[in-house]
């Protein structure tokens, strides 16, 4: 309770504070209408997400349904602060929301210190859940940019696994999710010149054992842009480094980092690395791979792919992970592309196909797909099989 009145005051002062920014700049530049005009943002969208999932029989066809709105305000009053508020509303509905153990308390999660989310309903195969995933207040001025409230830390560099992302780890496979998770914190950005920052970031746990903080620095050498950071992960001393660059015309990057607690042989890494390149003839294709110390090498069933709760510290259920796509763009408003991860230690096989339509402007239709397979006994067998066909609306 403690650390929830915290961030709160933390919150009210910030307020406070641009209150009397905002009568001091008045009285100082009455003219300056760039500090005197107010205004308000709102936009978002809305999903229809129909999901069909069997194993290996068609006959064991099983269906989820998803309406996903989301609705972002954004307010200015001034150049120098902006004050964000973002909420999920989801209804879900289906034999599968009855079936699922636990299915409302998955959805609902743990989001934070302070808890934010609400199932409104769960009855009859109906879940309606709403989340407040972004609540923050932002000072920018000069080369500093302070952030405090649920936010989202991104310091991750690639695509499908980011080890350096210690504060919002996210699961690729949750593609309906862009925007990715937030956290609970405070943020202090200063930019020392215009290749170069430092970056601070706090977020309490509900426990201590799920408290992280560190600082990261960002420079450029050598046309590569580098990040080096170090700091507290869930009682873990973590330290790491990215980077990201070209090899000639073709896309690098990489990530590490390093875990560590007081207790014996604690040590763990994780480490991707991404190369990627884009052919003259629309074709793009890339290869990721990650190492995961801590990879146990099986794979009893997707839950623990699609369902749970990845960590920085343990990324992937496997200790060694290829993952490769290449996609094409058949004309301005249609794509397709095949995605695909193996696991050399694990034996298991991901297929990711993806179609992509725009009907017209604000409006995506999506036809995914998610395949998993895991060697037994010599042979590959399907743990299971989702397809999802999604309508997007952006407003």
């Amino acid at each position: 309770m403690s650390k929830v009145k915290g961030i709160l005051t933390l919150l009210v002062c910030l307020l406070c504070f641009q209150q009397a920014h905002a009568q001091n700049d008045t009285t100082k530049q009455a003219t300056a209408d760039t500090e005197k005009v107010h205004k308000v943002t709102v936009n978002g969208y809305v999903k229809y997400l129909e999901q069909g999932s069997f194993v290996d029989n068609l006959s064991d066809l099983k269906l989820l349904g998803l309406i996903h709105n989301r609705l972002n305000f954004k307010y200015q009053p001034d150049a120098h602060f902006t004050y964000r508020l973002e909420v999920r509303n989801r209804i879900y509905y289906g034999q599968e929301v009855k079936d699922y153990p636990g299915f409302a308390g998955l959805v609902a999660g743990q989001d934070g210190v302070l808890n934010l989310s609400h199932n409104w309903v769960n009855h009859g195969g109906v879940l309606f859940n709403s989340t407040i995933d972004r609540a923050s207040a932002e000072y920018m001025s000069g080369k500093w940019d302070i952030t405090l409230g649920r936010q989202r830390i991104n310091w991750g560099i690639s695509t499908v696994w980011t080890p350096n992302d210690i504060f919002n780890t996210f699961n690729y496979f949750d593609f309906d999710y862009e925007e990715r998770p937030g956290s609970d914190a405070a943020r202090v950005q200063y930019n020392i010149n215009p290749s170069s920052s430092i970056d601070i970031a706090v977020s309490p746990g509900r426990t201590n054992m799920q408290n992280i903080g560190a600082v990261m620095y960002h420079f450029n050498k050598w046309d590569y842009d580098f990040q080096l950071f170090s700091g507290v992960y869930q009682k873990n001393f973590t330290a790491g480094a990215g980077w990201a660059g070209n090899i000639k015309d073709a896309g690098f990057k990489g990530e590490v980092s390093y875990f560590a607690s007081n207790k014996p042989d604690s040590a763990s890494v994780a480490a991707s690395l991404s190369v990627d390149y884009a052919f003259k003839n629309g074709i793009y294709v890339m290869v990721s791979g990650l190492y995961n110390s801590l990879g146990k090498d099986s794979l009893v069933n997707i839950t623990q792919l699609t369902a749970s709760t990845l960590s920085a510290k343990n990324m992937f259920p496997f200790r060694y992970t290829l993952f490769a796509e290449a996609s094409y763009s058949f004309s301005p408003i249609f794509k397709a592309s095949l995605g695909g991860m193996y696991s050399l230690s694990g034996n298991s096989i991901i297929i990711l196909p993806t179609l992509t339509y725009s009907i017209a402007n604000n409006w995506m239709l999506d036809l995914i797909g998610q395949s998993f397979y895991s060697q037994q006994n010599g042979n590959y067998h399907a743990l299971g099989n989702s397809i999802y066909l999604r309508v997007k609306w952006g407003f």
